[in-house]
């Protein structure tokens, strides 16, 4: 049983291969259909229009995929009028698009099938539900295929988007040789122009961008990935040790795990970092080395687990938010300037001199030599332990900040001063004294004198 729409024709849909008629009367060109099974197995009624005057059934074989139905697409018949989908412009003949209505409540439709290629041959691969090839009228477009059938569509030169689902290879782009069978990577993608995608699960994208590691990604231009899971971007960077990562202009990551970030830059010991201008982790591992923009000279790490820096700008260390707290190495210097600022400090409190003198008489200090330092170099000094238990200072009695025996320091010298101010003042009546008893001692013995005269 079909019912007629009333309401006026609104253009040409594209159904499969239906064709359209641009004569005919405008008014009366939809057709409500009953028939179509959705996958629930309810049964909907449909309306189509495919030109003027032109009925489609709902039974119609064409309609065979327009199961499930789609948001977005399409518009619908509601009430014996037009609706109109929000995603869609249906002013003008040519925006007529399909539509159906469930238990009369609108719905809008799946796009319709304008181009399918299916294998019918007896051999595999045969797929009944979905085709080897097929666009719909919303544009959505599948390519089917199977793993080791087949050839690469095309070789050589050429601008060309092209699948190989012997390979599940997909290229986008331009290519001479770089895109044949043999540099074809399995489960690997590549576009731009002149790139290659020859390891497994490898991604090259941009300008002859070179991705020949497993699992390894190649942006930028003319840069390469032969390391496995690598990854370079930029230009002319090489990341050939496994997992290595180069990033910027002319860097190379050979080591394993290394990274190479900058200009000109070599990261070629395993797990080593080199980074900024010129810099190269010189072959030791575990290495790291930033190198300034100050000279055209390169900077290279002296030994293996080495961190290094040129910043022939001076170093900033800030252990705050608001960067008012740490220590500079300033330019051209090799002495470290802490904060001592007396706005970041509180809770201030007198030191007794003498007392601290005390402690420090009785303070253990020796010479020694760390452990794990080289053989020969001692040092002098007290230990972390003997020094917390003394004075209360520091954060922990493992350690001993250079400010706070700076500051022992500083206050037993300021008692001895006192104490030698004191023994100059006494010095100076000790000598008053004395040149008062040489005096006494000078009038004796004239006195003495003067007797042995008037005897």
């Amino acid at each position: 049983m079909k019912t007629r729409s009333l309401f006026a024709a609104l253009g040409c849909l594209s159904l499969g291969a239906v064709g359209c008629s641009s004569e005919g009367p405008p008014a009366q060109s939809w057709e409500v259909g009953s028939g179509l099974r959705l996958d629930d197995d309810s049964v909907v009624s449909v309306a189509y229009g495919s030109g003027p005057g032109t009925v489609v059934e709902g039974n119609d074989p064409r309609l065979a995929d327009a199961r499930t139905p789609l948001p977005g697409h399409g518009s619908y018949i509601q009430n014996g009028t037009q609706a109109q989908d929000a995603s869609l412009s249906l002013s003008g003949a040519a925006s007529a698009k399909s539509g159906l209505f469930v238990n009369g409540a609108a719905e809008v439709m799946t796009p319709v099938p304008l181009l399918r290629v299916t294998n019918t041959s007896a051999s595999a691969p045969v797929w009944d539900a979905l085709p080897l090839f097929s666009v719909d009228s919303s544009g959505a477009l599948l390519a089917r295929g199977e793993l080791g059938r087949g050839l690469v569509p095309m070789s050589g030169a050429g601008m060309r988007l092209m699948w190989s689902p012997a390979r599940a290879a997909f290229r986008a782009g331009y290519a001479e040789d770089e895109w044949n069978e043999a540099n074809l990577g399995f489960y690997s993608w590549a576009g731009g122009t002149k790139t290659r995608a020859s390891g497994h699960a490898g991604f090259a994208f941009g300008d002859q961008c070179l991705s020949s590691g497993t699992g390894a990604a190649c942006f930028g231009s003319q840069n390469q990935t032969p390391g496995t899971v690598s990854f370079a971007s930029g230009a002319n960077s090489i990341a050939s040790g496994f997992g290595s990562v180069a990033m910027g202009f002319t860097n190379n990551a050979t080591g394993q795990g290394s990274i190479a970030v900058g200009y000109r830059v070599s990261a070629n010991a395993d797990y080593s970092t080199a980074l900024g201008h010129r810099a190269s982790s010189g072959g030791f591992s575990g290495s790291f080395i930033w190198g300034d923009e100050s000279t055209t000279s390169f900077v290279s790490n002296t030994g293996a687990n080495q961190f290094m820096v040129r910043a022939a700008g001076g170093v900033a260390l800030r252990t705050n938010a608001t960067l008012t707290t740490g220590c500079n190495l300033p330019a051209g210097s090799g002495v470290f300037s802490c904060t001592s600022d007396r706005h970041q400090k509180e809770d201030f409190r007198r030191v007794d001199g003498e007392q601290l003198l005390a402690k420090v008489a009785r303070l253990p200090v020796e010479t020694w030599r760390y452990k794990e330092e080289a053989s020969g170099v001692r040092h002098l000094g007290p230990v972390a332990q003997d020094f917390r238990a003394a004075f209360g200072l520091g954060v922990d009695d493992t350690s001993i900040g250079m400010l706070d025996i700076d500051g022992v320091n500083m206050a037993a010298i300021q008692a001895l001063e006192r104490r030698t101010r004191e023994l100059h003042v006494r010095d100076a009546e000790v000598d008053a004294l004395k040149a008062e008893l040489a005096e006494l001692k000078r009038g004796v013995a004239e006195l003495k004198a003067a007797m042995s005269r008037d005897r």
